[in-house]
């Protein structure tokens, strides 16, 4: 297995992405093609890494339809003209989420008849993880995209969190097969009729209670909840460390409460997955925070291979058929 690598797409580039492989040296995944500027070759081969050259780089405040036009010698653009050759197996990238979308949408092309792709995470939850579709890709979806990120979340749910007939649902306001636009009711109808295992509408205070292993919803209401739960977690976490400092100055306090802390940081990391993953496109591109450490970074790349094991898009395609 082969998986492209954007040395040139998060926040730090490159210095987080070069501390990930060094980090993928000692615990290897799979063989990496990294993608970066000609400065850093020499820094990536004397790590026995294979190097592929941009010449490009698309800054994090570009505007993407610009930069899929001007910049297709980008390291996003070469990373995604490999895959479409099946020179690699996946890609990963924390750079411009916009760019990496267009560059997807062109470069490698849709599913079938899919109208729309998708843009999935992972997300927190009471008894472990959900995803969420959509987090950005579409802020107007169809009753029929709704229907078929239920489709695509289903099975995203069997590779990566082993879930057997997964729960659906559509984030909605309120539990009513009438709430909502006229997109969201059909969108209703269309999923309780089918072989998914549909149960129905859920609304915005059950999301992190694990009711529903898929959870469906436009991009504008799901980018909003993500960069929502992002903020409000390490706010939470802040005011927390806050009060374990002033119980830690008192006798024994700290050993009693700094473990139980540390335990419910990890169970909200989202350095678990890495990132997210494009749905409905012909590859498995799966997509970083800009601000991802390296540990992060890692796991994304743990994620793609086991995506491209699982033969996501093959095993989408089908169930998109049926």
């Amino acid at each position: 297995m082969r998986i492209g690598f954007d040395l040139m797409g998060s926040d730090a580039a490159p210095s987080n992405e070069l501390e990930t492989l060094k980090l993928v040296l000692e615990d290897p995944i799979s063989d990496l093609v990294v993608c970066g500027r000609g400065d850093y070759e020499q820094e990536v081969a004397d790590l026995g890494y294979e190097f592929q050259l941009a010449d490009e780089v698309i800054g994090m405040h570009e505007i993407p339809s610009v930069a899929i036009r001007k910049k297709k010698k980008s390291s996003i653009g070469v990373l995604m003209n490999l895959l479409k050759g099946k020179q690699v197996d996946a890609i990963v990238s924390a750079g411009n989420t916009g760019a990496i979308l267009g560059f997807g949408m062109i470069a490698l092309g849709k599913i079938g008849d899919l109208s729309r792709p998708g843009l999935a995470i992972t997300f927190p939850a009471e008894t472990g993880y959900s995803i969420i579709l959509d987090v950005g890709a579409n802020i107007s979806p169809k009753s029929i995209d709704y229907y078929n990120y239920g489709i695509m979340g289903a099975v995203l749910a069997e590779a990566v969190m082993a879930k057997k007939n997964p729960r659906v649902a559509i984030l909605n306001i309120g539990s009513e097969s009438v709430k909502g636009d006229e997109a969201k009711q059909r969108a209703y109808q269309m999923l309780e009729t089918s072989s998914l295992n549909f149960i129905g509408n859920i609304e915005g205070n059950h999301i992190m209670k694990g009711f529903a292993d898929v959870i469906v919803c436009d991009g504008f209401t799901g980018n909003v909840l993500v960069k929502f739960s992002e903020g409000m977690i390490d706010t939470v976490w802040s005011m927390l460390r806050e009060e374990v400092d002033a119980i830690a100055r008192r006798k024994f306090g700290q050993f009693l409460v700094r473990p139980a802390v540390k335990s419910l940081k990890a169970r909200f990391n989202y350095e678990e997955y890495g990132g997210g993953i494009l749905l409905g496109v012909e590859g498995v591109v799966v997509v970083c925070h800009g601000r991802s450490s390296p540990t992060a970074l890692k796991n994304a790349i743990k994620f793609a291979a086991t995506c491209v094991e699982y033969d996501i898009v093959e095993k989408t395609k089908k169930k998109l058929k049926k």
